[in-house]
C-alpha cells in the first residue's frame, strides 16, 4: 500500500523523530492537530507498517521506520 505523505503526516512523523515513542494524546498536543486527524495518520502509518502499537491501554506508539527515507 502506497502511503501518501501530506503536511499532517509529516508533523506526526517529525514528532516521533524528535521525541521517540509517543501516545496519541502527546501527538495531538505536540502537533496541534485534532485527535481525529492524528488518529487517521496513525492508522495509515500502521497499515503501511511504519508504526507499531506498543501499549494499547495508553495508546503508546513507536515509529518503526521513516516512510520518507
Amino acid at each position: 500500500m502506497a502511503l501518501r505523505i501530506d503536511d499532517n503526516t509529516e508533523k506526526v512523523i517529525d514528532q516521533f523523530i524528535e521525541n521517540g515513542n509517543l501516545t496519541t494524546g502527546a501527538l495531538v498536543e505536540f502537533t496541534g492537530l485534532s485527535r481525529p486527524t492524528v488518529t487517521k495518520r496513525l492508522d495509515r502509518l500502521y497499515a503501511a507498517e511504519h508504526v507499531e502499537y506498543l501499549h494499547e491501554p495508553t495508546a503508546l506508539w513507536r515509529l518503526v521506520n521513516d516512510p520518507r527515507e
